[in-house]
């Protein structure tokens, strides 16, 4: 390829990761917002929350689910000065995500356990919101939330970058080679 056509291939790149990149920024649902509002007392910490929350659900829907390991770094090359933005407006934005981005890792991480991955990202939602022993029904709504916000931004990503697909007579083994 040419230094145009690369150029090209660059920039529609660029462009399919900022489309997704505005669904991991999008503020919460008011309704959602309503319901962690009641949880936790504080609008603002909610909004906060669910805004971290979906970003980490949508970093870790390009992780797993992208078709290639590229589209998760650009996605947490371009959400970097959007964290960086938000860290200069308000100082503890930026060590907040941090700290949730390694909780939710951590969380997803755990082997063995007989929680689902999504209650255990709700749980972490709900700790980071104030609750750190969440009732049952609480829990529910969060994992709901978390599944709710991974189906859409997984969709997001396959209308973004394109879903993966096979011709008929080939099966996914026979591509391990």
């Amino acid at each position: 390829m040419g230094l145009w056509a690369d150029w090209q291939a660059s920039r529609a790149r660029k462009q399919r990761v900022e489309v997704y990149l505005n669904h991991l920024v999008r503020e919460a649902e008011a309704p959602t917002l309503a319901w962690l509002t009641a949880v936790c007392g504080s609008a603002d910490v909610a909004a906060r929350e669910l805004g971290f929350a979906r970003r980490a659900i949508g970093l870790i829907v390009a992780e797993r689910d992208a078709l290639d390991d590229q589209t998760a770094a650009d996605v947490a090359h371009h959400l970097a000065p959007v964290v960086a933005a938000e860290s200069r407006r308000h100082a503890e934005t930026g060590r907040l995500w941090a700290e949730r981005w390694r909780s939710y890792t951590a969380a997803l991480a755990v082997r063995g356990s007989q929680t689902t991955p999504a209650a255990r990202l709700a749980k972490v939602l709900l700790e980071g919101a104030g609750m750190p022993a969440p009732t049952a029904e609480v829990l529910a709504v969060g994992t709901d939330f978390v599944q709710e916000t991974r189906a859409a931004l997984n969709e997001q990503l396959r209308t973004a970058f394109g879903a993966a697909s096979l011709p008929e007579d080939v099966r996914p083994s026979a591509l391990r080679s």
